[in-house]
């Protein structure tokens, strides 16, 4: 690593809350149709004119906006990923992680008390924060295509019951569904959360084959048998001893030859990669109650005390950084 790399670690915070305002200020939503000036989208928007050709050429250097002849444009990418209309819009993503500033701003907090520095409700306390925490979700997943890689990594073929625990604005469940006609899901997930799933189901005319289930994965029984039980992002906001816990209970929820299928990001034994993984268990610190990522050797071995056997991990193609973990019952 040079000082021009360091540099760049040292400040990434700086692009961050640039993407994060422009999002927030509706920035990009002024651009679909053609370019504008500066004036033109301060008046739009009711912003200060000055600071918002700054804001502007700010973008423009950063590539999501284009800037010709002193009139702005919205570039491919900005197009793809930052106008709400599109099927791939990842300002859901955009919005959660600037609700995170002041979580991040506690860090040094967190690494002296080993605490989080919010109450670890899993989003729970509050309708706005549950809303844009679910919006971020499915906001990621579809952007990043998930539910494709996980179609394409697994035979969905024999598969008629599929269990999504946490499945939050059920976007996995909806895209299986969608592609493969043979599956029935059930969604379980926290009964603030299904309020808003509740709405994605209904929006994918999906009510007749996805079932929502309201519990707590932690404390709750959860009903049925299953061929394929599905935890995407859920382990790393545990702890080691709640993870195999609720493995060894879920796996009491397969059917003869079923399978747990976890998604997340997997660590090597050194647990620095990949790094996308090693940093994010920072965020679990700071928002969860003994959270982190895991290796795949500790998830391993959930699995096989929970007697589950075959026991292999899938690396997931790029942009996705994250992989699945798959143990069967037979």
């Amino acid at each position: 690593m040079n000082f021009s790399q360091l540099m760049t670690l040292a400040s990434g915070h700086v692009e961050a809350r640039i993407v994060q305002s422009a999002v927030q200020l509706a920035v990009f939503e002024t651009l679909p149709n053609g370019a504008l000036s500066s004036e033109q989208v301060a008046v739009r928007l009711g912003l200060e004119s000055k600071a918002t050709e700054l804001l502007l050429n700010a973008l423009a250097s950063m590539d999501l906006l284009d800037k010709q002849a002193g009139n702005f444009s919205l570039t491919e990418v900005a197009r793809r990923y930052l106008l709400k209309r599109s099927s791939e819009y990842l300002g859901g993503m955009i919005r959660f992680d600037a609700s995170l500033w002041g979580c991040w701003e506690k860090l040094p907090e967190a690494i002296r008390s080993g605490k989080p520095v919010r109450r670890p409700d899993m989003y729970q306390g509050d309708r706005c924060e549950t809303e844009i925490f679910i919006s971020a979700m499915d906001s990621l997943v579809k952007s990043r295509g998930d539910p494709e890689a996980l179609a394409a990594a697994l035979d969905w073929s024999k598969v008629k019951t599929l269990l999504d625990v946490g499945a939050g604005p059920a976007t996995y469940p909806i895209a299986l569904c969608r592609r493969f006609p043979n599956i029935h899901a059930t969604v379980f997930d926290l009964p603030g959360t299904l309020r808003h799933t509740e709405e994605y189901v209904r929006e994918a005319q999906l009510p007749e084959r996805i079932e929502i289930v309201s519990g707590d994965y932690r404390s709750d029984p959860i009903p049925g048998n299953y061929d394929i039980i599905f935890l995407s992002n859920i382990i790393h906001g545990e702890s080691t001893e709640k993870n195999a816990a609720l493995l060894k209970k879920l796996a009491r929820n397969l059917n003869r030859e079923g399978q747990i299928v976890i998604k997340d990001h997997i660590l090597d034994d050194s647990r620095t990669h990949p790094p996308v993984g090693a940093v994010f268990s920072l965020l679990m610190l700071l928002t969860t109650e003994g959270g982190r990522c895991y290796s795949f050797a500790e998830i391993k071995s959930w699995l096989e005390v929970a007697g589950l056997k075959h026991v292999r991990q899938i690396d997931l193609p790029p942009p996705l950084t994250s992989s699945l973990v798959i143990g069967a019952r037979d």
